[in-house]
C-alpha cells in the first residue's frame, strides 16, 4: 500500500436539528466533526488508507472532540496543532421535501483561520506522506491560508508526492472574503495531478462559459482544463439532478487527455444526509486511482459507489469500509448474513 495521504484544511463542529425542524425551531442540535478536506480523510481511512490531518484547532474541549473523533476512524492526529482562536463551525438547515437544505457558516475568527504558516513544522507534516489532498474551501478564507495551501502543495510535490484538489466552490465564503477566486484556483490547479472540477470550475478559472448540454460539455471543459494545465493527469466530477430531498439521480465521470469513463446515472432513494457525499466521491476515486491512474473505470466506479453509500450516512463523512464499497459497486441488496 502507498504513503500517508495527508488532508489538509479546516475541521469543522456542525450543528443541526433533528429532521425536519428548520434552524428556527431548534430547542436542540445534532452535533457532527466535519470539513471537506477532514471528511476525505475519515473515508480514506474507513476504507483502509493512512491518512493524517493537518489543521489546527483550539486547545479546549470542542478542539479535542475534533481530534477524537477522527483518531476515532483511523486519521492520524499527531500533526493537528493548537492556537489561538475558536472552534469553526456550521449550521445545517437540514432538506426536506421539497426544501433545499442551507449552510450557515461561523467560522470567523478560528483557530484556522487566524494560523500563521511560518509556525508549521512541514517536514514533519509531509514525512511519510504520497499524496496531499486540498480544497477550494481553504483558499476561499484568506490570503493567507490560500498561500500556505499553496506553499505546502509545492513543498509536498517537491518529495515527490501527488496533488488533488477539490474545487468546492462555497460562494457565500468568497463573498465574505471579498476576494476574486480566480487567481487561487488557478496557482492550485497549476500543481495538481488530480481534479475535483466541473464545467462552472473550469469557466471560473479559464474565463469562458462552456455552453453544451451534459457530457459532451464536461468533456468540453475537462479537455480545456488538461490543456490549460499540463501537470494536471485527470479530471473527475460528478452530475446530481433532484427530484426532492429524499430521491437524487446521480452520474460520475473522468477525464484524461487520453480518453473518458462516464457512469450510467443512479436513482439514490431514502437520502439519509447529502451533505460529504461530493467529499466521499473525491475519496472513492483516490482510493482507486492512487493504485492505477489507468484505470478509469475503477475510479469513477469507487468514487460514484462511495458517494452513493455517503447519502445513506448521518454526519458530514462517509463511514464504509472497504467491503462496504465492493458490496455497492456490485450492487448487492441483499442482507449480509
Amino acid at each position: 500500500m502507498a504513503g500517508v495521504i495527508a488532508c489538509f484544511g479546516e475541521v469543522l463542529l456542525r450543528y443541526s436539528p433533528p429532521a425536519p425542524l428548520l434552524l428556527a425551531q431548534a430547542r436542540q442540535f445534532d452535533v457532527c466533526t466535519g470539513g471537506a478536506e477532514a471528511n476525505v480523510a475519515v473515508a480514506l481511512a474507513r476504507l483502509g488508507r493512512p491518512t493524517r490531518m493537518l489543521t489546527v484547532l483550539p486547545d479546549n474541549v470542542l478542539g479535542q472532540k475534533a481530534k477524537s473523533d477522527l483518531a476515532s476512524h483511523g486519521v492520524d492526529i499527531s500533526c493537528i496543532l493548537h492556537g489561538a482562536g475558536r472552534m469553526g463551525s456550521y449550521f445545517l438547515d437540514v432538506a426536506s421535501g421539497l426544501r433545499t437544505g442551507k449552510v450557515t457558516y461561523d467560522r470567523e475568527h478560528s483557530a484556522f483561520a487566524q494560523a500563521i504558516s511560518a509556525d508549521w513544522a512541514i517536514s514533519d507534516w509531509l514525512n511519510g506522506v504520497s499524496h496531499l489532498h486540498l480544497s477550494g474551501v481553504t483558499l476561499a478564507l484568506n490570503e493567507g491560508l490560500a498561500d500556505a495551501s499553496l506553499a505546502l502543495a509545492k513543498a509536498a510535490k517537491a518529495n515527490g508526492a501527488t496533488i488533488s484538489f477539490d474545487g468546492n466552490f462555497r460562494s457565500a465564503l468568497w463573498e465574505r472574503s471579498k476576494r476574486d477566486p480566480r487567481d487561487a484556483f488557478t496557482r492550485m490547479f497549476a500543481v495538481a495531478d488530480i481534479i475535483f472540477a466541473n464545467h462552472k470550475d473550469a469557466g471560473l478559472v479559464l474565463g469562458r462559459t462552456f455552453s453544451g448540454e451534459g457530457p459532451e460539455r464536461r468533456r468540453e471543459a475537462a479537455l480545456a482544463l488538461l490543456d490549460a494545465f499540463p501537470g494536471i493527469a485527470a479530471v473527475a466530477s460528478t452530475a446530481r439532478h433532484i427530484e426532492d430531498a429524499a430521491s437524487h439521480h446521480v452520474s460520475a465521470r473522468i477525464d484524461t487527455r487520453q480518453g473518458a469513463d462516464q457512469t450510467d446515472p443512479w436513482c439514490i432513494s431514502g437520502i439519509v444526509d447529502r451533505i460529504g457525499t461530493g467529499d466521499a466521491f473525491a475519496a472513492g476515486v483516490l482510493h482507486r486511482w492512487m493504485d492505477d491512474r489507468t484505470d478509469l473505470a475503477g475510479a469513477v466506479g469507487s468514487g460514484l459507489g462511495l458517494m452513493a453509500l455517503k447519502h445513506s450516512t448521518w454526519g458530514d463523512a462517509s463511514l464504509a469500509s472497504a467491503a462496504d464499497l465492493a458490496a455497492m459497486i456490485g450492487r448487492a441488496s441483499d442482507v449480509a448474513r
